[in-house]
């Protein structure tokens, strides 16, 4: 028997499939536009995120610009900046197409045994967060579990960092601080540290040549004992501090006839494997020197002493410092010049010479001594005495001359030995005969007639003149 169904009972089914389907799609476009919305919001926040880090990045680029203008520029150095005591900080500069703003301070907060400054660096960065006010759709997980706004610690109305840990983060000065819009703010700390002339024993800026096949390049560390040679003894206990004796040349020219118990880097060289290199090799290093130029933070100089001849001995009247030393101006050095120390405390010197060095010097123990020149220099090795042969006791500057077709030469003879360094990039350096020379050089070129040897202490690594500066520390404040 065949059973017909009643047409109402058809019409009830398909008004209650389009209610479920009208029902689902409300729900399915609540949803969707919920979750752009917040997408939209989260998006916004991401990216303020990000840039404000640029933004904080940008200002520690900026001031570590200034920190290399106290090298290279030292009259312009923070030019435009306000100078608070001994904190510089700037006007929060604007850029980008979002408005990101940057602001840093900076403040040398150590000064190293050579009197060169070390710098902190508080930058802080600005991104304003776009659409509205609102957190987003991860700021809670579970009623534990806080998210993102936490995280990013967004200021939509206040400025939490400064009311809670004061607008220097030392907990001083905190107030309830409005911003203007909200925003994501982020801020890093950097390092500066000085970067010194006598990283390696001897660094060329053209060429190479030596030393003789009896001769070598090696280290040792002062801070372990006077030299000794030890770089073919693997169970001394010095070994690690014998193979640091690296010849870096930033030509192609390089020429050896005796060890090298180091690296070797040149700029297209042709350098290979051998015998004598008892360290690795790189022919792909190219560097520059810039020219050098005489110290501008030197105090006036001290009418006591104006010229060197015959013999000459020096007492100054105070001890002095490593950053304030003994000042002196000395047109001609000719004669013997001896130098003692200011009764028993360590006693810092330097001098200018104008002219020529011919001359020979003496440096007592416990005497510091700079010599800049605007001249050659033209000595016998036994000239240089330095008592206590740390070479770092005695440093020779070669002020870069200002017409670029003038040369600067520094020529050592036998007989004697010496210990001291010399930083002249724009110098031919040569010597002769076989000299034992504890220090370390950077030249224009180099040349040895001979077999000196060369003895690199590794604890110049701190000391001289500071020609550069480098980051060596990064962290971002995450309160």
């Amino acid at each position: 028997m065949r059973i017909f169904r009643q047409e109402s009972e058809g019409g009830s089914a398909l008004i209650c499939v389009l209610g479920t389907i009208l029902v689902l799609s409300l729900i399915a476009g609540n949803v969707l536009f919920n979750c752009i919305t917040r997408y939209n919001a989260a998006s916004g926040q991401v990216r303020g995120w990000k840039e404000s880090l640029y933004a904080a990045e940008a200002g520690g680029d900026l001031a570590y610009a200034e920190i290399r203008k106290t090298v290279f520029d030292p009259t312009h150095a923070f030019s435009g900046w306000t100078n608070s005591g001994a904190v510089y900080s700037n006007s929060p500069a604007t850029f980008g197409r979002d408005n990101l703003t940057t602001s840093a301070t900076v403040d040398p907060f150590y000064y190293d045994s050579s009197g060169n400054a070390w710098y902190r660096i508080r930058a802080k960065g600005v991104a304003p967060v776009l659409g509205l006010t609102r957190v987003t759709m991860d700021d809670r997980v579970d009623p534990g579990t806080r998210g993102d706004s936490l995280l990013r610690k967004i200021d939509f109305k206040y400025d939490h960092f400064i009311a809670a840990y004061g607008p220097n983060g030392d907990n001083s000065g905190k107030a309830i601080v409005s911003v203007s819009r909200p925003q994501i703010a982020r801020r890093v700390e950097l390092i500066a540290a000085p970067v010194t002339p006598f990283e390696s024993p001897i660094k060329v800026l053209t060429s190479f040549y030596g030393p003789g096949s009896a001769a070598l390049i090696d280290s040792y560390n002062s801070k372990n004992g006077p030299y000794y040679f030890g770089a073919d003894n693997p169970s001394d206990p010095h070994y690690s501090d014998s193979h640091s004796g690296d010849v870096s040349v930033g030509g192609a020219s390089f020429d050896l006839g005796g060890d090298i118990w180091g690296n070797v880097t040149t700029n297209g060289g042709n350098v290979t494997p051998n015998t004598r290199i008892h360290g690795t090799i790189d022919n792909n290093v190219p560097f520059t020197i810039p020219p050098y130029v005489m110290p501008s933070n030197l105090s006036p100089p001290s009418p006591s002493l104006t010229n060197i001849t015959g013999n000459v001995t020096l007492t100054p009247s105070t001890a002095g410092s490593s950053g304030s030393p003994n000042f002196y101006l000395v047109s001609s050095f000719s004669g013997k010049l001896t130098i003692d120390q200011v009764g028993t405390a360590e006693t810092y010197v330097a001098i200018h010479v104008t002219g020529d060095i011919t001359g020979s010097i003496d440096v007592k123990p416990n005497v510091h001594v700079k010599i800049y020149f605007d001249g050659n220099v033209s000595v016998k090795a036994q000239d240089i005495v330095n008592e206590t042969s740390l070479a770092g006791n005695l440093q020779f500057y070669g002020i870069s001359p200002t017409d670029p077709t003038a040369t600067q030469s520094i020529d050592i003879a036998s007989p004697g030995n010496f210990s001291a360094t010399f930083y002249a990039p724009s110098a031919d350096f040569h010597i002769n005969g076989n000299p034992d020379v504890t220090g370390a050089i950077v030249c224009k070129t180099f040349y040895e007639n001979g077999n000196a040897s060369w003895h690199y202490d590794r604890a110049l690594a701190a000391e001289g003149e500071r020609i550069d500066y480098r980051i060596v520390s990064y962290v971002e404040d995450m309160r």
